[in-house]
């Protein structure tokens, strides 16, 4: 019975994406003449937002954990010699890490993910995890009163701005800054997209069934043996998880996933890539990558 769900949502996902393939062949070589590389950025938002609607569509029928990994295995690469055309379209879980912009809510420090990032520190000999934690809260606070010296960056920089951690060009950035300030090129040796993502401001679930080993044991689990959410039963492991809201995949909770887009139109190759939340079907943080 699982089997036939499987292939079912499998199938159903591969004939949504056939109305994407065929409205790329739809398209004209005007549309994706090399000398004009503005028009081209400029459609690869239309095929933004075509595969969002397509999402829109698919996830409705995502109501479980196995649903959802078929979801993430995405659609299967495409390429047609005659035409020159190829697409793939990649979706990767960013709820099974924690959102970094959680730590401070509402000019609340949330002291558990304050610890995460101490322990991530500590697992990977960064040298000054104070000046690192003081620089992350001094780019998602909105004011310019630096926590420590020289870690309010928007006052060195005034492109660097503030209010959140937009994105991995800005947290590079603050790794930069960091890096050179400490004297502490340890900060580069973290996996930080297997531990970290850039959501909004507010703490959601961390999916327990999908996180890397490496933030296992950053949490305190047993990396070892942990295999899942079937593991989160004994006492300590559920402080754990409440401190950090491991949860299985539920349909109720909001659900992060990043969507990345290549296609390709003769010898011209293009990316495109947004973060997309499975239960209220908002699409953010658009890149051209």
């Amino acid at each position: 019975m699982k089997k036939g769900v499987v292939l079912l949502v499998t199938m159903g996902f591969v004939v949504a994406l056939i109305g994407l393939i065929a409205y790329l062949f739809s398209l004209s070589d005007r549309m994706f003449d090399k000398a004009n590389q503005l028009r081209v950025r400029d459609q690869s938002a239309v095929l933004f937002h075509d595969v969002k609607e397509l999402l829109d569509s698919y996830v409705k029928d995502v109501k479980s954990d196995e649903n959802l990994s078929v979801f993430l295995l995405g659609s299967p690469p495409f390429y047609d010699s005659k035409s020159g055309l190829g697409l793939e379209v990649r979706v990767e879980s960013l709820s099974d890490k924690v959102n970094i912009n959680s730590i401070l809510l509402k000019n609340k420090i949330d002291k558990n993910i304050k610890k995460y990032i101490e322990n991530i520190c500590e697992t990977y000999n960064i040298l000054d995890p104070s000046f690192f934690i003081s620089l992350i809260l001094d780019t998602i606070d909105t004011d310019l009163k630096a926590r420590e010296i020289s870690s309010e960056i928007s006052l060195k920089d005034t492109k660097y701005s503030n209010g959140s951690i937009s994105g991995k060009k800005q947290f590079e950035t603050l790794l930069k800054y960091y890096a050179n300030v400490a004297q502490d090129k340890n900060i580069y040796k973290v996996p930080w997209d297997r531990l970290i993502y850039f959501g909004g401001l507010q703490k959601d679930m961390v999916d327990c069934n999908r996180m890397s080993k490496e933030m296992v044991w950053v949490l305190g689990l047993d990396g070892s043996n942990y295999s899942g959410c079937d593991d989160l039963k004994s006492d300590e492991n559920k402080k754990i998880a409440t401190k950090y809201r491991l949860k299985e995949f539920n349909k109720e909770d909001n659900y992060y996933v990043l969507v990345k887009i290549y296609y390709q139109v003769d010898e011209l190759k293009d990316r495109a890539s947004f973060f997309y939340d499975m239960k209220t079907h908002k699409a953010s943080n658009f890149e051209l990558f």
